[in-house]
């Protein structure tokens, strides 16, 4: 999966994100696109979630606590398992 062009600007020479949008909207819009990294039937590690999207996004930790408050990522109660959420987006 490809960054969507709208951020490339934001890209270093590795091709990923090295700095966020200012703009709110933007940073959602962003997390709304982390969201599609995921599978609705697959429960993640805090671990395997940050290798994800730090694959993309040099910082996965916002983003990851983004898809957690936004309702996009469920997390239990101890933090060690996340699953996508269902048809969960939020607009930008």
């Amino acid at each position: 999966m490809s960054i969507p062009s709208q951020f490339l600007v934001y890209t270093n020479t590795d091709g990923v994100i090295q700095r966020l949008p200012v703009k709110l909207s933007k940073k959602i819009e962003l997390a709304n696109w982390a969201a599609t990294l995921f599978d609705t039937d697959t429960s993640y590690t805090e671990a395997e979630v940050n290798r994800i999207i730090g694959q993309y996004i040099e910082d996965f930790a916002l983003i990851r606590r983004m898809l957690v408050t936004l309702g996009q990522l469920e997390r239990d109660a101890y933090g060690y398992q996340y699953r996508k959420a269902a048809n969960q987006e939020i607009p930008a």
